[in-house]
């Protein structure tokens, strides 16, 4: 299972839905991983932050916790066609979330996101929900 910012994000927040959904996955003992496009996001977020230390430390000790997916070539292929497809539709995606969604899809792996804006592309990519 892949990771999106938007669920770590409400995981930090100790949201009661992405706590639960985490014990889930815990519980099924499927592997978990966070995707380079992700890592990058929380550390724009560390650079935004009030308190840039505090974040970092957190960053760190989540990345070290889990399996890194770097952004290869076949994602990239996914991701761009995806971009294309969606642009051709008259929907836009910011570039972050389509490489995720990208990764996923060469991959053929379930993301977990709490973003609404992923749950639109259920039909090109398996997008779990929270309970």
């Amino acid at each position: 299972m892949i990771l999106d910012t938007s669920f770590i994000l409400d995981l930090w927040d100790e949201k009661p839905d992405a706590v639960a959904k985490a014990r889930q996955i815990d519980a099924r003992g499927e592997p978990i991983y966070i995707p380079t496009p992700v890592l990058y996001e929380l550390w724009e977020g560390v650079a935004r932050s009030e308190r840039p230390r505090a974040e970092a430390a957190k960053v760190l000790e989540f990345a070290a916790g889990h399996d890194l997916l770097p952004f290869g070539d076949g994602d990239a292929r996914e991701a761009g066609l995806l971009s294309g497809r969606l642009s051709r539709s008259g929907r836009m995606m910011g570039t972050v979330d389509v490489q995720i969604a990208g990764m996923a899809k060469a991959r053929e792996q379930t993301l977990l996101a709490t973003d609404r804006r992923f749950r639109e592309l259920s039909a090109e990519i398996r997008v779990e929900k929270l309970p």
